[in-house]
């Protein structure tokens, strides 16, 4: 039943996303494709997956940088596209790898990244 809920929470998300970010000729995919290109070699060493960090991963989190800076609302748009990336999953991120992830990369995070991805902000 849980897993029906969060099914249905995320659609209902997702939804949302799409009417606040994409236009008529601008489909999801198009948004989210370059995103979840970068942060799955993130989301394994920030889940927990793994022990070492990726240099593809600090490669990824300069792009989602460079995309939440430039997009119109860049930081909400990769919010939701990373959320969607791992809600279906039931997959959580560690707060102390997300909390070290800027260093180990040596760069900020321009976007929100948490335990539990609630991208619901304004």
């Amino acid at each position: 039943m849980a897993a029906f809920v969060r099914s249905l929470v995320l659609a209902l998300m997702v939804s949302r996303f799409i009417n606040i970010m994409a236009s008529d000729d601008d489909p999801y995919d198009a948004i989210c494709s370059p995103i979840w290109g970068y942060f799955p070699d993130c989301a394994e060493y920030l889940g927990g997956l793994t022990h070492h960090l990726p240099k593809k991963c600090c490669h990824g989190i300069r792009k989602l940088n460079e995309i939440a800076k430039k997009a119109k609302k860049g930081p909400k748009v990769v919010c939701f596209c990373i959320e969607a990336y791992m809600v279906p999953q039931d997959f959580h991120l560690k707060p102390s790898r997300i909390k070290k992830l800027p260093k180990k990369c040596h760069t900020d995070i321009r976007f929100p990244i948490s335990e539990t991805m609630n991208c619901s902000f304004d």
